[in-house]
């Protein structure tokens, strides 16, 4: 690849640009973030690849975890509550579910062809696929009457197999989400693996799996790498 820019400039110590590793795990802690963010541009060229703070934060927070950890932060948390964490026998829309792996030959041709972004782009899209799903559901409704309580149960069940479809897509980008991801729903990572969906079984308690970013943490992070500008040292005058 090309070069790489920070908010498209070269990097820089006296503006905080220069950012060492160590001090970008120091604020942010989770290097996933960075792996995500580079996955979501990169394409087989050799363009250079700008770190825009802004869009940096915005991808992170909205795609990766608003979109993408959020779908099992939703379905999770109702089936623990609600279900004694007990997936349901069947899912609710098998169509819907064959989408999702219809999917996967593209996004392995993207990857091996080292087409990230272009994979990054279709693993999202499918995520906006699942939110709308739940949101049309709406399972935290259906668990109110008796009537519909099973279809709530069907619905978290559904979302949540979307969810392995998706970070089985995205485990060579974020493998310490995907870890923590398998021990949440029991189950091992195989790329083959969500032929079979998990039904029936039980999942572990909900826990945060990856929390956003704060746009605070970005700026003490360019502050702590600010240096000021050292000026040259003058060439020493020749002896006569």
């Amino acid at each position: 690849h090309g070069f790489l820019t920070v908010d498209g400039r070269k990097m820089s110590k006296s503006r905080g640009t220069f950012i060492r590793a160590r001090t970008y795990l120091d604020h942010l802690q989770e290097p996933e973030y960075l792996r995500y963010y580079y996955a979501s541009k990169l394409g087989a060229g050799v363009d250079d690849l700008d770190l825009a703070f802004t869009d940096f934060v915005n991808r992170v927070n909205s795609d990766l975890v608003g979109k993408v950890v959020n779908i099992a932060s939703r379905a999770g948390n109702i089936l623990n509550k609600q279900y004694d964490s007990t997936l349901a026998p069947a899912l609710d829309d098998d169509a819907l579910y064959a989408e999702m792996l219809a999917a996967r030959e593209e996004i392995a041709q993207h990857f091996d062809g080292r087409q990230f972004a272009r994979a990054i782009r279709l693993i999202t899209s499918l995520a906006d696929k699942t939110n709308k799903y739940i949101d049309t559901s709406a399972p935290w409704a259906l668990v109110r009457d008796p009537e519909t309580f099973e279809k709530g149960r069907a619905v978290c069940t559904q979302a949540l197999n979307h969810y392995r479809v998706l970070i089985t897509y995205l485990a060579a980008v974020v493998p310490k989400l995907t870890e923590a991801s398998m021990t949440l729903l029991q189950t091992k990572l195989d790329w083959t693996g969500p032929d079979q969906p998990l039904l029936g079984s039980q999942i572990n308690t909900f826990k945060a799996l990856m929390m956003r970013i704060d746009k605070k943490k970005i700026d003490a992070m360019v502050q702590a790498s600010q240096q000021p500008e050292t000026p040259a040292p003058k060439p020493a005058k020749k002896a006569k």
